[in-house]
């Protein structure tokens, strides 16, 4: 080799035309691989949350939706309507779900919540595709897909994707947050405007919303836009003095001392949101992964993030930020727990986190090789989320379901250990004033199926009836029923009702039964319970013989039982003895 071709050496060799036809097929091949697999986790967490949802109203929604829509029926001036618009309810002006709650009333006459969380849970994959269509290539588009489905499209969010009251704000709030700073990154006056606008919904969905305002400054500062910036500042000050217009704190609440030991309660609250995602609920690791999220953002940013990836960072530092923010509000209120609802918050923060670190280290020539050698780390935590917090998920099903049923039973709320509202009474002032103006009905809680005609007669199924009650209003049936030899799972249970004429079946809500895994030796059936309510209006006149049917593995056997319900005039539970 010569002093010549050292110092300059031979360009590579460009490969064949056969060679780059296999190279590029290789790259389509394993682009769609990895989009598949990304998609996975949120076709499961969708589905999840489609099989849980019900035109339910529960909780904040009492608030926020119905007692929205029972003042538009009954009768309310514009000026009357604007401030309940944006009036304060903890801290929040929540303008974009009430409008959305007011809008399905002119559009429809009612409510529909299973609709509400739709929309919510599709914010969570707007949010994703506003991200990626803004991250340019396929390889960025996966370096950025990934981390952000395996962080959340998982159980640790239970409470967004199963409860609309909780994603149309939680879920939604980030959404605009990133529209918005995707609207800014396109360098433009018009993209300002439209970021204007995104911020302003945001503001007005959840307090943190405010928080989109200075982190958009920051972005604008830093690539020298002082025109962009001042109008931005504009729109922010308006929106600002709009939102605080009045503003008091929920004299209720309670918020931590101004001390020392107030800030450390705060500070360590915020760490824990910051840490919760990927602590897995190990409460002392989350403010250690919190602070470590701190130090990885920050060393981003000395390198040079800012740059490279202004939206990434910024919407990282929004999360940061709305953290800190609901730590001041909830820090002492909640005392140290942390809600399913906030978690939206780390999971966002650490997966453009991740994404940054995976683009500093990516290689153009093998640009997916960090990504694959990360893939397993997200896939296992993925699944062990999943795995971790499914219990949780479960419970919160059960307790909503409890309390429809019980409401479905006796029209009351709060005759059983769980409740619709915290006030028990308010809720059902609200859903029976709803019901009578015909602006909203409970949805059903057991739905009509048709008969699975391969079901099989069964010999060996075990069952009791705890409970059995017919009235003018409602037929309730609670108890359990399971298959000797296999284990009892949320959703397998059917009642079935049989007169001479025709065979009905309805769903029926799963409880929780340790009382008769533990009587029985069989730790499997723990989910054997089961509870079935149904308005009188929603079921066929006549007298039935009282059945139970169970789906398990791709099988369906039923029993048929000497139990019966007469759903003539009155009604009566007929209750067979000895059974």
């Amino acid at each position: 080799m010569n002093a010549a071709s050292a110092t300059h050496p031979a360009p590579p060799v460009p490969p064949s035309r056969l060679g780059q036809f296999w190279q590029d097929w290789r790259r389509r091949l394993t682009i769609g691989a990895l989009t598949l697999l990304a998609l996975a986790p949120a076709a499961y967490m969708l589905s999840e949350a489609a099989e849980a949802s019900r035109d339910v109203v529960y909780w904040d929604e009492f608030e926020t939706a119905l007692a929205l829509i029972l003042k538009l029926k009954e009768g309310t001036t514009p000026g009357e309507f604007f401030a309940e618009l944006f009036s304060l309810n903890n801290e929040h002006r929540m303008v974009t779900s009430r409008l959305l709650f007011a809008t399905s009333y002119w559009l429809t006459g009612t409510v529909n919540f299973t609709v509400v969380s739709l929309i919510g849970n599709a914010s969570i994959v707007a949010l994703c595709v506003v991200l990626l269509v803004a991250a340019g290539t396929a390889e960025r588009r996966l370096r950025l897909g990934l981390p952000l489905v395996a962080l959340l499209f998982q159980m640790q969010h239970y409470e967004n994707f199963l409860w609309s009251g909780s994603s149309i704000d939680h879920f939604q709030v980030v959404l605009l947050a990133a529209a918005a700073l995707v609207g800014l990154g396109r360098g433009t006056l018009r993209g300002v405007l439209i970021g204007g606008v995104l911020a302003g919904a945001a503001t007005f969905t959840l307090a943190h919303g405010l928080l989109i305002w200075p982190v958009g400054a920051l972005l604008l500062a830093a690539t020298r836009r002082w025109r962009d910036l001042a109008v931005w500042c504009g729109l922010g000050a308006l929106a600002g003095g709009v939102f605080f217009s009045g503003f008091t704190a929920n004299q209720s609440h309670r918020f931590a001392e101004q001390s020392l030991g107030g800030a450390l309660t705060v500070g360590r609250y915020w760490l824990a949101l910051l840490g919760a995602v990927p602590a897995l609920g190990h409460a002392a690791l989350a403010p250690v992964l919190g602070g470590a999220l701190l130090l990885g953002l920050g060393l981003l940013a000395l390198g040079g993030a800012l740059r490279r990836e202004p939206v990434a960072l910024l919407l990282a530092l929004y999360a940061v930020a709305a953290a800190a923010l609901i730590a001041i509000g909830r820090a002492e209120e909640s005392r140290g727990v942390m809600f399913s609802r906030y978690y939206v918050l780390s999971a966002v923060a650490w997966a453009l986190a991740a994404f940054m670190l995976l683009e500093r280290f990516s290689d153009p020539r093998r640009p997916l090789r960090p990504l694959l050698a990360a893939l397993p780390l997200l896939a296992a935590f993925n699944l062990t989320a999943n795995e971790l917090f499914s219990d949780k998920a479960d419970a919160w099903i059960e307790c909503r379901d409890r309390a429809v049923t019980r409401f479905k039973q006796h029209g009351v709320d709060g005759l059983g250990p769980f409740t619709l509202h915290p006030t028990p009474a308010r809720a059902t002032d609200l859903l029976r004033r709803a019901e009578a103006l015909g602006v909203y009905r409970m949805g059903p809680i057991c739905l009509r199926r048709p008969f699975l005609p391969d079901a099989k007669p069964s010999t060996r199924m075990a069952y009791f009836v705890d409970e059995m009650t017919v009235s003018s209003r409602s037929a309730y049936v609670s108890g359990w029923a399971a298959l000797p030899g296999e284990p009892s799972r949320r959703g397998e249970m059917h009642v079935v009702l049989r007169s001479d004429k025709e065979t009905y079946m309805y769903t029926a809500v799963t409880v929780t039964r340790p009382d008769v895994a533990q009587a029985t030796g069989r730790p499997e059936w723990e989910f054997a319970g089961f509870r079935f309510a149904r308005r009188r209006d929603r079921l066929p006149t006549g007298e039935f013989q009282l059945g139970f049917l169970i789906t398990n593995a791709g099988k369906e056997e039923y029993i048929m039982t000497a139990h019966r319900l007469r759903l003539i005039g009155e009604g009566e539970a007929l209750l067979a003895k000895g059974d």
